[in-house]
């Protein structure tokens, strides 16, 4: 809860704080330390769009559907990704305009999300499915939810996609609702546009993302929502918004 706490207050900080452009030196790191510095940039990365994954184990119910804003910063990247290290980054992250509906045909949430900055894009979808459910007399139970997302990834230099799994806990109850999760991102990046030794070189890389966070109702319909992350070893913060019908 402290570090919960923490993250809720240093959120605003971080996000005014990341480039907006973190990835601008890519062609110019790879090209001069080759591939190898491939795999742990694209788990960095991929551990910033799973962190946009849930914010809540409660599925939207039929006839159910959602909007929102969400956003995922690391607070620094992984000691070994020398791209965006010598590249002297600090925080980066990654925003997403996020949307879902609910389809009684199969019981689950059915939901897409994108961004596009200075040359970068994310453009995904993915489905919820709840496994318990708590109601009026039962608020005491939480509400558990599995998820799976695949994203298609492209920049100026590599392109790729990520592939993600989770699990979230959250309990129902009036104004502040906590949450914890957990998820597995599989990410895959190809390098384009860096040199011929280069072009088409690619990895790909799984690794476990813990989060613990609060979304609050302060009014009928709307939501916000922080959490602390830790993505793939790394600390990371989330932040998001959104109305729900």
């Amino acid at each position: 809860m402290k570090k919960l706490i923490i993250s809720l207050c240093l959120l605003p900080v971080l996000a005014a704080g990341v480039r907006a452009d973190s990835f601008e030196d890519f062609k110019t790191q790879i090209a001069l330390q080759g591939e190898a510095l491939l795999k742990p940039f694209a788990m960095d990365l991929g551990g910033v769009i799973g962190a946009n994954d849930f914010n809540s184990g409660r599925t939207l119910g039929f006839p159910g559907f959602e909007v929102g804003l969400a956003a995922s910063v690391q607070a620094k990247p992984s000691d070994e990704n020398r791209v965006l290290r010598d590249a002297d980054v600090k925080a980066f992250g990654v925003p997403m305009v996020h949307a879902g509906v609910a389809l009684p045909a199969i019981g689950a949430d059915v939901m897409a999300r994108a961004v596009s900055l200075s040359g970068f894009s994310v453009v995904g979808g993915g489905l919820r499915k709840s496994i318990i459910k708590s109601g009026t007399l039962t608020k005491f139970i939480p509400d558990v939810s599995v998820s799976a997302w695949y994203d298609v990834i492209n920049y100026d230099y590599f392109k790729g996609s990520h592939l993600s799994f989770d699990a979230t806990a959250s309990f129902d109850i009036p104004v502040i609702k906590p949450y914890v999760g957990v998820g597995v991102d599989r990410t895959t990046l190809e390098i384009k546009n860096v040199n011929a030794a280069l072009n088409g070189v690619d990895a790909t890389i799984s690794k476990p993302r813990y989060t613990v966070g609060v979304r609050l109702s302060p009014l009928p319909l709307l939501y916000v929502y922080g959490a602390y992350n830790i993505l793939h070893g790394q600390a990371g913060y989330s932040l998001g918004a959104g109305a729900k019908f």
